[in-house]
């Protein structure tokens, strides 16, 4: 079970949950259906286009397993003497012909050492998908924190405007009762283009949100309908340790061992093909006149007096070398990035714990206070736009130390768990 199942419960108070399912959005005419998060990974894996691409490598490297174990073609061999020449080679009176087959017997089991390297070629295909789908994953699932984040921001926005709105109302109705004078509107209505340039910009940041999501898939922004659930922050973390333990399972790892593997068997091959290859050939010889004919045979070798593939072996070595060599660096390139992962998902969680705890109930007090205060003559409108200022900013804080939150939980879940198996129980219904 994933680290983070234990912990998924609801959060009992106030926070980006409510945020998201007290205010409605206006609806549109033409809906897309609720996207959960499982659809939108689906989605990613099956339709995003570089992910689909990237699966026909693999088919490739197949083939050129195949390839590999194909064993050299024979050559034929004709070769004409004794014609065209002068006095008794005079035209073909004097032709010679042989004809024949040679074969290149390979030795040090070539063949078999290419198919395993083509094998191991084929595992980095493997890994090297694992690595992008991975990534196509990660970069899905933040776009989809991204869009429910912009989804509530909205719902802010739509809220705030329906508040300036009340207290423009609020504002006319004791101007025209002699109760206040001509700036309470005047303030009011300022405060109501404000909200209503915010409500804009929340728009369009939504679409926007849902288009980067709908990219990973290869769609458009119109797929993308009010997603599913509402973020719930967890009350506890997993253990810095538990989430370390599942490092040396990211695709980046096993990838970096396939290289290895990989190297590996072209050191091998290398040696391999220090091994002199044997040509055998055989044939007939037609003599002069076609009358008598008789068989011919042979055996070449090279003498590896020089070229014994020493420096194709060196560097094979080396290479091998190197692909160790990084896996390391991949390992620590790992930690950096899990332990900036965690530290930022602490801060976040304490912060959204903080700001949801104390701060957002004394400020929701005191803005219905100044509300209460102004209603009843006792406060100017000035101090209720500054309430209405705190508790909005406030709220949007609240919003973004949940997002920051749960995008460094994504980023701690692709470095341990890429596939995002408990990911979607961050999303549990209102």
């Amino acid at each position: 079970m994933s680290p983070f199942a234990h912990f998924f419960r609801p959060y009992p108070s106030l926070g980006l949950a409510l945020l998201i399912s007290a205010v409605g959005v206006p609806a549109q005419e033409t809906k897309a259906p609720t996207l959960s998060l499982n659809a939108a990974l689906q989605r990613a894996v099956e339709q995003n286009p570089n992910l689909v691409a990237q699966g026909y490598s693999e088919r490739a490297a197949a083939a050129l397993i195949e390839q590999a174990g194909v064993r050299t073609n024979p050559t034929l061999d004709v070769s004409l003497e004794n014609f065209i020449g002068t006095g008794a080679l005079r035209g073909v009176n004097g032709l010679e012909a042989t004809v024949g087959v040679s074969q290149v017997i390979e030795r040090g089991d070539k063949r078999s050492k290419r198919v395993a390297l083509a094998g191991r070629d084929r595992e980095i295909a493997a890994a090297a998908y694992a690595v992008h789908r991975a990534e196509v994953l990660a970069a899905t699932a933040a776009d989809y924190v991204a869009t429910h984040a912009a989804q509530a921001r909205l719902r802010l926005a739509a809220a705030t405007l329906d508040l300036a709105r009340e207290t423009l109302a609020a504002s006319e109705s004791r101007f025209k009762a002699g109760a206040a004078s001509p700036a309470e509107p005047a303030r009011a209505r300022a405060a109501l283009a404000s909200a209503q340039a915010e409500f804009a910009r929340a728009q369009a940041s939504l679409a926007n949100a849902r288009a980067a999501l709908a990219a990973n898939w290869g769609g458009d922004a119109g797929e993308v309908g009010d997603l599913a659930g509402v973020l719930r922050l967890p009350e506890t973390l997993p253990s810095e340790e538990s989430l370390l333990t599942k490092l040396s399972r990211h695709p980046r790892i096993e990838y970096q061992q396939a290289i290895i593997a990989s190297r590996r068997a072209a050191l091998d091959l290398e040696r391999a093909q220090a091994a002199q290859d044997v040509t055998a050939s055989g044939g007939v010889r037609f003599l002069r006149e076609g009358s008598d004919a008789a068989f011919v045979a042979g055996v070449s070798i090279p003498l590896p007096v020089r070229n014994q593939n020493q420096g194709n072996i060196r560097a094979a070595r080396a290479t091998l070398a190197g692909a160790e060599q990084s896996v390391r660096a991949v390992e620590l390139e790992l930690r950096v990035a899990l332990g900036a992962a965690w530290r930022d998902l602490q801060v976040a969680h304490t912060a959204a714990k903080n700001l949801r705890g104390d701060a957002l109930p004394a400020t929701e007090e005191a803005h219905a206070s100044v509300r209460l205060a102004y209603e009843a003559g006792q406060l100017p409108l000035i101090d209720v736009l500054d309430a209405q200022r705190e508790l909005a900013a406030l709220r949007r804080e609240i919003l973004d130390a949940d997002t920051d939150f749960f995008n460094a939980l994504i980023r701690a879940q692709a470095l341990t768990d890429p596939a995002f198996t408990s990911t979607p129980q961050l999303f549990s219904s209102p």
